[in-house]
C-alpha cells in the first residue's frame, strides 16, 4: 500500500525537484451512486473503458469510482474510503495511464490521505502482448512496488463481452460456489474473477488496518 506522502518542511534544492504534476481528477464531494453500505475500497479507472464498471459489479464491496479519486475521504461512514485501485487496461494506452498515476500519487497530485492498496492491469485482448508494451508493463508495476502498492493482472474474460456489469454476479467473502455455475457469469463469477477478488481483499483489509491503527494512536497521542 502506498499512500500520499505529507510535505516536507522547507523548500527541496532546484537540482532534486521534481516537475509539477497537475492534480488528478478527484470527487470534491461524495463519490456519486455509493451503496449503501460504503465500499471498503475503491476502483478508479485511469482511462475509460477499463473495466471499471464490470469489476466493481462483480465485487460487492468495491465501489465504482468513475475516472476520479475520491477526495472526500475519512474513517467515518459518512465519509468515502482512501483506500483506491487504480485500473487500466493492457494496451500500450492503458499501461502508460497507470503510469502516469503512480507518478502523480509519488509526486503528491492526488487527494490528501489517499492509499493505493493496488495497480491491476485488465487484459484487452485474448493474445499475448507485443514486448515493448510489457516491458512498459513491468517498468510500470516496478514503480507501483517501489512505492508500495501490490500489482495484479486479469486475463480476457470472453464471457464478458456478451454482458452488461448490471448483469455480472457480485463476489463476497461468504459467498460459496458450485461447479454447476462455473460456466454462467451471470450466477458465478469466473475463477480468475473470484480469485482476483481475494487478493484484493486481503490487500485492502491489511491496509485499512493500519490506517486505523495510526489515526487510533495519533489521537492517543493528541489526548491530554
Amino acid at each position: 500500500m502506498t499512500s500520499r506522502p505529507a510535505a516536507l518542511s522547507g523548500a527541496p534544492a532546484p537540482e532534486q525537484a521534481k516537475p509539477a504534476m497537475q492534480p488528478v481528477p478527484m470527487w470534491h464531494r461524495a463519490v456519486p451512486n455509493r451503496p449503501v453500505r460504503p465500499p471498503l475500497v475503491w476502483l478508479v479507472g485511469v482511462h475509460g473503458g477499463a473495466g471499471v464498471s464490470s469489476l466493481a459489479a462483480s465485487l460487492s464491496w468495491a465501489g465504482d469510482a468513475g475516472q476520479r479519486w475520491p477526495a472526500r475521504i475519512g474513517l467515518t461512514a459518512d465519509m468515502d474510503s482512501p483506500l483506491v485501485v487504480l485500473v487500466g487496461r493492457s494496451h500500450l494506452r492503458g499501461v502508460n495511464a497507470l503510469h502516469r498515476a503512480l507518478l502523480a500519487h509519488q509526486r503528491q497530485a492526488t487527494p490528501v490521505g489517499s492509499h493505493v492498496v493496488g495497480v491491476l492491469t485488465v487484459a484487452d485482448a485474448a493474445r499475448p502482448l507485443p514486448i515493448p508494451v510489457e516491458q512498459r508493463r513491468e517498468e510500470m508495476e516496478g514503480l507501483a512496488l517501489a512505492l508500495g502498492a501490490r500489482t495484479w493482472r486479469l486475463g480476457w474474460l470472453e464471457q464478458w463481452r456478451a454482458l452488461e456489469p448490471y448483469e455480472l454476479a457480485a463476489w463476497n467473502p461468504a459467498a460459496g460456489h458450485s461447479p454447476v455455475d462455473d460456466g454462467d457469469p451471470t450466477r458465478t463469477p469466473p475463477q480468475p474473477v473470484r480469485l482476483l477478488a481475494e487478493q484484493i481483499l486481503t490487500a485492502a483489509r491489511i491496509a485499512g488496518a493500519r490506517i486505523t491503527e495510526r489515526a487510533q494512536h495519533g489521537a492517543e497521542s493528541a489526548s491530554p
